[in-house]
């Protein structure tokens, strides 16, 4: 099995976060346009991915695999650790804006998100080196506008370059984390059950931050076309 070229392939998905960066260097004459798209954009996204892939799927295997009261303890439990979890974090932002503050929980919420997939495409590869190849554009795919929706508010919350970029490559690095814990603990013990409970807390949280933090950071700017022309960019994004 080859271990550095898996980890390698890991590592180059999750990186591709900090092209998001490259969002701060538009120029137009409206801000406003910018951040409303990217954040739009950013938000599709997560939610879509929330839904479909995180919350859905889990839940239909948990409900499979446990039995029920386990099942439904499971089901309510990790939406309120989700709310609990988005509450701490936003008590050790420090308060420069709200744009700051949206990109900071963004870069939290997707390391948390990050290291999972991490996992899997670290074990994929392993598997089959083609199919972690696959997984890894996919994930390199939806990354983009994850790394948007941490560089952007952030940037323009701070107007510091610096700091967009360090948060997008925390955020990008923990799939690094992800298939390094993999290759020295889990690779024997990980199994579809915990892998799917972990999923399933991350799209809660996911889901959450888009709903209650994004949403309404959108909703200031009055735009509400170039909302619909970042919605619609997130849903040809996912269809790719």
């Amino acid at each position: 099995m080859n271990y550095n070229l898996s980890l390698i392939i890991s590592t180059i998905a999750g990186l591709t976060t900090c092209l998001g960066l490259i969002f701060t260097y538009f120029k137009v004459r409206n801000i406003n346009k910018i951040i409303v798209f990217s954040l739009a954009m950013a938000m599709g996204v997560m939610f879509l991915i929330s839904i479909k892939e995180l919350i859905f799927p889990p839940v239909s295997y948990i409900l499979n695999h446990n039995n029920i009261l386990v099942s439904i303890l499971i089901i309510i439990l990790f939406p309120i650790l989700a709310i609990i979890t988005l509450n701490i974090t936003k008590l050790f932002i420090k308060q420069e804006s709200s744009l700051y503050k949206v990109g900071v929980i963004n870069a939290v919420s997707l390391f948390i998100h990050n290291i999972p997939e991490g996992i899997a495409t670290f074990a994929s590869s392993l598997t089959n080196i083609n199919l972690g190849f696959k997984l890894a554009i996919g994930i390199a795919l939806h990354n983009l506008p994850e790394g948007i929706s941490i560089a952007v508010p952030i940037y323009y919350g701070t107007k510091s370059r610096k700091k967009a970029f360090l948060y997008t490559l925390i955020s990008g690095m923990a799939e690094f984390i992800g298939a390094l814990i993999t290759m020295i603990f889990l690779k024997n013990y990980l199994n579809n059950n915990i892998l799917s409970i972990i999923l399933y807390f991350i799209g809660c949280l996911m889901l959450l931050i888009s709903l209650t933090e994004i949403y309404p950071e959108i909703l200031k700017y009055k735009e509400k076309r170039t909302i619909l022309y970042g919605l619609i960019v997130s849903l040809l994004i996912l269809l790719v």
